[in-house]
């Protein structure tokens, strides 16, 4: 069982830009010694997932002896400009050569107006074709939306040190026409070409050779990148609180009139922090995640096939990864009368088919929709859902729909005590929300891990995760297997490294009487707003990061009406679900199915299935004002 977390109302507030409200008397809970003892009582001894140590990568933005800034930076090619088609997306071959490392050297810091990045791609420049070139200061308002908000006032060829190194100084802010100043946004891109872009080029690459770089934006005098967007279509990027992932954000990039380009590729950009070697592993992840594992053809056309044999295995859900997770997010519901496809039944005591069941061993189809109306304060009827499968006889089953992937790097890189401390197994406080920290297996003698991924949090790490999905959904073995150590590491750094779309202020107002009401209702007992990673990851992008995943990873008793079919006690026990990314179901999956089986087909209908622990904070929503209900809606649909 768990408490309420100090000061929750006051995080939500923070988030949304807005100051905190009083509610009862106070704005959190104050614990006395007898019910920390409590607590602390029933909180299980778990051994951390990660070692103290260094990171694999040096830190992100460092000071030189000299006071220079030096901020290291890494990205993929691109298709075209950011605000165009093919920004997002993944063009032929991305997985090869394709990838590069960024240096920034930054004087302003030291006193004198000079900024030096160096470009360190990982296959050869074009020798004799154009030489890849430098634009900087992008052109804001009118001017900039002439030409679609991608128009740069410099645009210089690089200096060429070496084939795989080029290099460009920045001596002023040429928007304004005056020195470079700390505080200034330095927004620049290359137009790359690669060996290969010339017929005479030595060494040249398969494919294409000539792209565009990801859009950065450096902090001048300050070091790192912000996602914060400045052009012509206004401010459309996120203030510090509504950055989502920390430094993984990504920039929300939209239209001129705030329409999101590209918006099914939302869950699928790199981390904005992401640290080299980690593009190349990112980018070889993804081919794995996107190719068949029988065939080793890669689902997006045009991809060499991967030479793969004898991975997937006799018994499978599918034959990518890719098959359940488009686009990285969830998974969506047939019609009534259809065989499912991104959606598994996990079994309990069926002896006959083991722990999940297989297509090769029976069809599941959707065979109903039960419903359910819901009469809200103002009148509005509200039908619910509840979808019914069938696999030719009753089964002790859990229905588990495929979940969304962005963020799980970060939740992977929170501290045991930090999940830890917002748990209350035995309800000490007597607040009725309980919150159960979920235990993986673990070897003899060894504690067990905290869990942390899975609908029922049933697994420790992305890596515990990785193999477990291979296993239960493509027939992977984990130990006798083609599909060997290294490709599991290079799956593993795909979905560790994920970039987490921004909150999006659309509306500011109603966004922020929407966080009010989260925390007015008691939502954000569970759904915590912010949590702070900690610093043994080995992945430095991921360690001290501010997040906000609205997510406290712990297990709650969400009442009959979400209980799984299993039989089991905690068959209505359930892993606070995190919003990251919430807002972008429809346009990243094409449908929205939210809960563990999908039934919920928008967000009221998810909250109003809430019930347990959850009931009262449900209750409260049905009896909200029309005007504070859609606040909430929109408040969450901006996650």
């Amino acid at each position: 069982m768990r408490i309420r977390p100090p000061n929750v109302l006051v995080l939500v507030l923070v988030l949304a830009g807005c100051e905190p409200i009083k509610l009862g008397g106070g704005t959190g809970v104050v614990l006395g010694p007898n019910l920390q003892r409590c607590r602390e009582a029933s909180l299980p001894r778990v051994t951390p997932l990660f070692a103290e140590g260094p990171a694999e990568t040096g830190p992100i933005v460092r000071h030189r002896e000299d006071g220079v800034l030096v901020t290291e930076v890494a990205g993929r090619v691109r298709g075209r400009h950011e605000r165009e088609e093919r920004f997002g997306s993944y063009d032929t071959r991305s997985f090869e050569n394709r990838s590069y490392r960024l240096v920034v050297e930054d004087a302003v810091a030291a006193g004198r107006s000079e900024i030096r990045i160096t470009y360190y791609p990982i296959a050869d420049v074009s020798t004799y074709g154009p030489v890849t070139n430098f634009r900087s200061w992008k052109m804001y308002g009118p001017e900039g939306n002439q030409n679609g908000g991608y128009t740069f006032y410099v645009n210089q060829q690089m200096r060429q040190v070496s084939p795989r190194q080029l290099e460009q100084t920045v001596t002023d802010n040429a928007r304004e026409g005056r020195p470079l100043r700390a505080g200034d946004i330095l927004d620049f891109e290359l137009g790359i070409y690669l060996a290969g872009a010339d017929p005479m080029d030595p060494a040249p690459i398969a494919g294409g050779s000539s792209y565009f770089s990801d859009t950065f934006r450096y902090q001048v005098g300050l070091g790192g990148l912000t996602p914060e967007t400045f052009d012509s279509a206004g401010m459309l990027g996120p203030a510090p609180d509504g950055r989502l992932g920390g430094g993984t954000t990504v920039p929300f990039v939209a239209l001129a009139d705030g329409t999101p380009v590209e918006p099914k590729y939302a869950l699928s950009q790199l981390a904005l922090n992401i640290q080299s070697p980690h593009p190349q592993g990112f980018l070889e992840g993804r081919r794995l995640f996107y190719t068949e594992l029988d065939t080793g053809a890669h689902v997006e056309n045009g991809n060499p096939p991967l030479p793969l044999q004898g991975v997937l295995g006799p018994q499978f859900n599918a034959r990518s990864c890719v098959a359940c997770h488009a686009f990285n997010g969830r998974g969506v519901l047939p019609p009534v009368g259809e065989q499912v496809q991104s959606l598994v039944l996990r079994l309990t005591n069926e002896p006959e088919f083991g722990d999940q069941l297989q297509p090769q061993e029976a069809t599941v189809r959707l065979s109903r929709i039960e419903p359910q109306p819901v009469t809200l304060s103002d009148g509005e009827v509200v039908m619910l859902h509840r979808p019914v499968f069938d696999a030719g006889r009753p089964l002790r089953a859990s229905a588990r729909l495929a979940p969304a992937l962005v963020g799980m790097g970060l939740l992977e890189a929170l501290d045991e005590s930090t999940i830890l401390a917002a748990a209350d197994e035995t309800d000490c406080d007597g607040d009725g929300i309980s919150g159960r920290a979920a235990l993986s297996r673990a070897a003899p003698g060894e504690e067990p891990r905290l869990g942390r991924f899975g609908w029922k949090a049933e697994h420790p790490s992305v890596s515990a995760q990785v193999d477990a999905e291979l296993e239960a959904h493509l027939g992977v073995g984990v130990t006798a297997s083609a599909l060997g150590g290294e490709d599991r590491a290079r799956l593993v750094t795909y979905l560790r490294l994920l970039g987490v779309i921004p909150q999006r202020m659309t509306s500011p107002v109603q966004l922020r009487r929407g966080a009010e009401v989260f925390a007015a209702v008691g939502c954000g007992a569970c759904h915590l707003p912010e949590l702070t990673t900690g610093g043994r990851h080995p992945f430095e992008e991921l360690r001290a990061q501010t997040v906000h995943p609205f997510t406290d990873l712990l297990l709650h008793d969400m009442g009959a009406g979400l209980a799984d079919d299993s039989g089991l006690p905690e068959a209505s026990e359930w892993r606070t679900a995190p919003l990251w990314g919430l807002g972008f179901t429809a346009q990243v999956s094409g449908a929205v199915n939210l809960l563990h089986d999908g039934r919920a087909g928008s967000v009221l209908e998810a909250v109003l299935w809430h019930g347990g622990e959850a009931q009262a904070a449900r209750d409260a929503v049905v009896a909200l004002p029309r005007e504070d209900r859609l606040a909430l809606l929109a408040f969450l649909e901006s996650l």
